[in-house]
């Protein structure tokens, strides 16, 4: 129980910092609504041991509970409802369960299917409650547990709901953190539905992204899996947003700035290009110009106005700010996101063409007037003399892919590298370390 206490306050200070910062009048409408959602849900399935649910007696705590949640879908886009040992949480906002609400049943009666959570994907009618309800309080059968309530619930043409599995605190000792692979994935995963959700209308809710953030900066930003590879199925927005963040980050990090400041910057580069959502904005030229300032009205939609806020609308509103505009010179983190994605947009667009360092220096030239001339120096620095996704020659006459920046400035110019085929250029094994040999021949476009 000792290591269980420790797990659980350990999960509370990881969300407690994901929330540091943040609009507390947005958490506690969370928090508040989600405990509705789920005392609500629990005395559903408490009813089903008195009454079938297509009985009367469903009715009115049924249409309670549509409306509940549909508010909350309305505050949040999907509302993932995770449960873990004996404590529940909505969209990483921890709910109380109180023993004498029967909250804490809820739980129990998802583990029964194997079940962890259940992520609502729009709002619910009639119909689809009480079978969603009959599903979860009938006896799991057959060893797939989980994988027949889904199949209960697909016949039932209840598509909108997904089911995931168990979650557990982590009590062993020495076992390792969370991937940089799972991190890369959740990551992409939170931008594509954070998208549908601005495009839908909703408000933002940047709570999750910080979590997620933190967890990329906890990891370090030198991890591979953060510089290329990403997963196949990845939105291209999404590829486009996080490669942009590792960027921004990685450049802010070396120039010393705070924890706070870094979690705005990892969430603005994430948002960056959301004003492309706008309707009406059309493309080419004219929706390039205007897709800053739309972007910062995606970002107003979040309840609220606190620091954290502010310093990420002023980031989207700028970064494609140039440092000598005469009306008013871009914020460290519009400065930060207009270096990012131009050093990402100039790879995406011309790195069959053009060296990734060739590309550092012709930026280095535009310092002073386009860029800050200390941040884009730091960038370089931060990069390293063959920044990630380099195609390097070596002198064994292989083929690799620079797969991290610099790791510091001894090893500036000896980076983490992993082989390629070189008639595809597929990325091929594990990753290499160049302080060990062999040494670079030269480096290639593409």
């Amino acid at each position: 129980m000792d290591e269980l206490h420790k797990a659980q306050e350990d999960l509370a200070r990881a969300l407690g910092r994901a929330r540091a910062g943040e609009d507390r009048d947005l958490v506690q409408k969370v928090r508040e609504s989600g405990e509705q959602v789920v005392h609500m849900l629990s005395g559903l399935l408490r009813l089903t041991r008195v009454h079938a649910p297509e009985n009367r007696a469903f009715d009115s705590p049924v249409a309670e509970f549509s409306r509940a949640l549909s508010a909350l879908i309305e505050l949040l886009g999907p509302v993932h409802l995770v449960t873990v040992e004996d404590q529940i949480y909505v969209n990483d906002v921890r709910i109380r369960a109180e023993p004498r609400s029967g909250t804490r049943d809820l739980g129990a009666e998802l583990r029964r299917h194997d079940t962890g959570g259940l992520s609502f994907h729009a709002p619910l009618g009639d119909a689809a409650i009480r079978s969603l309800v009959g599903a979860l309080a009938a006896p799991p059968a057959g060893e797939a547990k989980r994988s027949d309530l889904l199949s209960r619930l697909q016949a039932a043409q209840v598509t909108t709901v997904e089911l995931a599995g168990l979650f557990r605190f982590r009590l062993e000792e020495g076992e390792e953190q969370r991937s940089a692979e799972e991190v890369l994935r959740r990551l992409l995963g939170l931008v594509a539905e954070t998208w549908k959700n601005l495009k839908d209308g909703r408000a933002l809710n940047p709570l999750p992204l910080r979590r997620t953030v933190l967890d990329v900066l906890d990891l370090g930003l030198g991890a591979p899996a953060f510089w290329g590879g990403f997963p196949a199925d990845a939105a291209p927005h999404a590829v486009h947003a996080a490669e942009v963040a590792m960027v921004a980050l990685a450049t802010a990090r070396a120039a010393g700035f705070p924890s706070a400041f870094l979690q705005d910057l990892g969430i603005a580069a994430l948002l960056h290009d959301t004003g492309y959502l706008s309707q009406g904005i059309g493309d080419g030229p004219a929706a390039f110009a205007r897709h800053p300032l739309e972007g910062a009205r995606v970002v107003l939609r979040q309840r609220g106005f606190h620091e954290a806020k502010v310093r990420r609308l002023r980031a989207v509103l700028e970064h494609h700010r140039d440092l000598a505009t005469p009306s008013a010179r871009p914020t460290p983190g519009g400065a930060i996101l207009r270096l990012a994605e131009d050093y990402a947009n100039v790879n995406r667009f011309f790195g069959t063409r053009v060296l990734r360092a060739d590309a550092l220096g012709a930026m280095v030239k535009g310092g002073g007037t386009l860029y800050h001339p200390v941040l884009v120096q730091v960038m370089v620095n931060a990069l390293g003399r063959h920044p990630p996704g380099t195609l390097l020659e070596l002198e064994d006459g292989r083929l690799v892919r620079v797969a991290a920046p610099a790791r510091s400035p001894e090893l500036w110019a000896k980076p983490l590298v992993r082989p390629v085929d070189p008639r595809t250029h597929e990325l091929l094994a594990e990753v290499e370390d160049l302080a060990q040999g062999p040494r670079v021949r030269r480096a290639l476009p593409g």
